[in-house]
């Protein structure tokens, strides 16, 4: 275990700064996310180091269409998560401590072996990737070990990424500032209801995180997953969409297939139709990029000059089988297109 660095002190409990919940955590007990550990007054990260997942991916399957897109980056993930979604694709991992009996749990990663920092840099050079992304559960909940990660990460000549629900202070975005270089960050609802029943968190932080990261100058895609009968009513997407426009109509949007998973196996494959309904309402609301995830409609997962409207990248699944952006511009007609290429 490590201590963490964001922190409050108080007389009878510890503050945790990573987070919106910002856990008032007593002697004993563990904040929300359940691996921040107040130990005798101090606050420890119990996952430090602790990697349930090491993988070299294809970038686009952050999603990240737009930041050196055909390359590799290597994802990492620490088990837990600050937000409890009843639809969590992840739950395996993100959900374990919350699930599981925490004494137990903790018992068990005690003896397990911690990889260092410099070992996951020196894994993602040997995998010959560009990046590191920090995913699969939410690097909220290890926080300090991203950072020092990507620290190091940075000296090597590699990128960093956040895959992220954007539950953050204030204190943890500008921790990130010239560290972090894109993020996908999701906006699962645009209902604060809908964000405390179902993921256990609010909606408001995650639009100013949203604005924190873009002031920061942190390359954004930002990612709905549509779950039919609870986020895919026209007015919700619509309040979706025109926020993302009234920060920069350039930043991507990808709309995601939702499949019944965990505490929501009752629900339905999110059918096509509605996505394409999503992707028309963006369009209309001034969004440059638009894509469909998790669904075998190619022409909405190709990127398009917003100019000449000709076909700029072409993919497969997650291949690249065509790409006309030169230098960062169209090469039809030189229109310049948001990202990094």
């Amino acid at each position: 275990m490590i201590a963490i660095r964001l922190f409050r002190k108080e007389s009878e409990f510890m503050q945790c700064l990573i987070c919106a919940h910002k856990c008032k955590i007593k002697k004993g007990k563990v904040g929300v996310c359940r691996t921040i550990l107040n130990r005798d007054g101090v606050l420890y990260s119990i996952n430090y180091g602790i990697l349930v997942a090491q993988a070299a991916d294809p970038i686009e399957k952050k999603p990240l269409f737009h930041f050196l897109p055909g390359s590799s980056s290597y994802s990492i993930a620490s088990p837990g998560c600050n937000f409890r979604c009843l639809g969590c694709q992840n739950a395996n991992i993100s959900q374990s401590y919350r699930d599981g009996a925490y004494e137990t749990y903790l018992e068990y990663y005690e003896g397990t072996r911690r990889i260092s920092p410099d070992e996951v840099v020196e894994s993602a050079l040997n995998a010959h990737c560009k990046s590191i992304s920090y995913t699969y559960t939410d690097p909220a909940a290890f926080f300090d070990y991203s950072i020092d990660v990507m620290m190091i990460a940075h000296k090597n000549g590699l990128k960093n990424i956040f895959v992220t629900n954007g539950y953050y202070t204030e204190e943890a975005v500008n921790m990130t500032k010239g560290l972090l270089d894109a993020a996908n960050i999701d906006i699962k609802f645009f209902n604060d209801d809908s964000y405390r029943r179902i993921c256990g968190g609010r909606l408001e932080p995650v639009l100013e995180a949203v604005k924190m990261f873009h002031k920061n100058g942190v390359h954004l895609e930002l990612t709905t997953l549509l779950i039919d009968g609870y986020n895919d009513a026209s007015a919700e997407i619509r309040g979706i969409a025109d926020f993302i426009v009234s920060i920069d109509p350039n930043l991507p949007w990808h709309i995601s297939r939702f499949f019944p998973l965990y505490k929501m196996k009752g629900g339905q494959v999110t059918r096509g139709e509605n996505i394409i309904e999503a992707y028309n309402i963006g369009k209309t609301a001034g969004l440059k990029y638009i894509y469909a995830g998790n669904v075998k409609l190619d022409e909405y997962e190709n990127t398009y000059c917003p100019s000449c409207e000709r076909l700029l990248i072409k993919r497969d699944g997650y291949n690249i089988s065509e790409n006309n952006i030169v230098s960062g511009n169209c090469k039809f007609c030189g229109y310049k297109i948001y990202g990094v290429f």
